[in-house]
């Protein structure tokens, strides 16, 4: 699993559209498959497609997550873009991180990990993020972990010492 996961985003490509093709044609065994009408056989063709693609894009996410649970840091975050999930748009923050004098950018869609707020949450104060440390651009900012002061920093450090709390993730 971890080499599928590691792979340009071409050959993620290419591997979609050939699973895709390979589930297509195995469709012809099922008797009277093959006298559809092409506009049928192109909508199947292309509901395979959106299928095999969101498997992986969720197996990719499933993947990525349990490896920032395996080896998890902390470090503080500011929001420079928010917005909110109201209605039927998704929630998005875009946040920046320090780690080891690197500055990194990442921008977070509302998931089945992570809830963005549909109330505006304070943008002046930085928040506690959770980040992979063997890939750091793999990150969470979590907005119920505000911090107000130094001593909260601390304080978060030393409540995830031992394990990721309960209330962190969906």
């Amino acid at each position: 699993m971890n080499f599928l996961f590691n792979l340009n985003p071409i050959i993620n490509l290419l591997i979609i559209i050939v699973v895709t093709l390979l589930l297509f044609r195995l469709c012809y065994f099922f008797e009277g498959f093959s006298k559809f009408p092409i506009s049928n056989l192109a909508a199947i063709l292309s509901l395979m497609f959106i299928a095999v693609y969101m498997s992986l894009k969720t197996l990719y996410g499933i993947y990525h997550f349990k490896r920032l649970k395996e080896d998890y840091g902390l470090t503080e975050g500011k929001i420079m873009y928010y917005k909110s999930g109201r209605g039927k748009a998704l929630g998005e923050v875009e946040f920046e991180y320090l780690i080891k004098d690197e500055l990194i950018s990442n921008n977070v869609s509302e998931n089945d990990f992570v809830e963005i707020p549909d109330i505006k949450p304070d943008t002046i104060i930085r928040y506690l993020v959770i980040y992979e440390q063997r890939s750091p651009q793999n990150s969470f900012l979590l907005f119920n972990y505000p911090i107000n002061d130094n001593g909260a920093m601390k304080q978060y450090q030393r409540l995830f010492s031992k394990a990721i709390p309960k209330d962190v993730f969906n």
